[in-house]
């Protein structure tokens, strides 16, 4: 099948259209994450996204809506980049999965922007999901290593993935995010033997 000439320009048109939305993206996630970093989720504003991404404030608004909403975007997009450990167990995946995120944590804006991403989700059902999904992904990093643990048979293959990521979360947060405490490494090993505990192990 050979397209026509005006069928292969428009259908270069769509690719290149495609292209140049997702490179808009790209950017803008990129300059809220640096944001982040530098200046915290109070700096965060869509002047200045706009600002460092170079892409138009319409554009920001018609890929994510709203501000908070990209805010949510980019925690997802740098969970999902995070590398999923394999150590072969299900305790080593989850401790060095727990070092990862209490190293990020462990700085001052990482705090604030929990924080505000719980308060959001608080006021807004359309927040709170967007905190579920950032939290919980797919291909994210701890429901990784749950199904590893699983396909090993180190847990129930019908093992229930949402309450188990707060099993495993809700400690570190605890911990490090509401009672700011550096978590030591005998800290870490408790929590990871009750955490195993509560995960139970597969009946055999």
């Amino acid at each position: 099948w050979i397209p026509s000439g005006a069928h292969l320009c428009a259908t270069l048109r769509i690719v290149m259209a495609r292209t140049r939305s997702e490179s808009a993206r790209t950017k803008l996630l990129a300059a809220t994450a640096e944001l982040l970093v530098t200046d915290g989720v109070g700096a965060v504003t869509a002047e200045e996204v706009a600002r460092r991404s170079g892409v138009a404030k319409t554009t920001l608004y018609r890929h994510f809506g709203t501000t908070d909403a990209l805010v949510f975007a980019t925690v997802q997009a740098n969970v999902a980049a995070m590398d999923a450990p394999d150590t072969g167990t299900r305790r080593g995946d989850l401790a060095e999965l727990h070092r990862a995120y209490l190293k990020v944590a462990s700085l001052q804006q990482s705090r604030e922007l929990f924080a505000w991403m719980v308060a959001r989700a608080i006021e807004d059902p359309t927040n709170r999901e967007l905190f579920r999904q950032a939290r919980v992904q797919p291909r994210g990093p701890t429901v990784l290593a749950l199904q590893r643990a699983m396909a090993r048979g180190e847990v129930e293959p019908n093992l229930d993935v949402d309450l188990a990521m707060h099993v495993i979360q809700g400690p570190l947060i605890s911990m490090r995010i509401v009672d700011d405490h550096d978590v030591s490494d005998a800290e870490l090993e408790r929590m990871l033997d009750l955490t195993m505990k509560a995960l139970g192990v597969a009946n055999s």
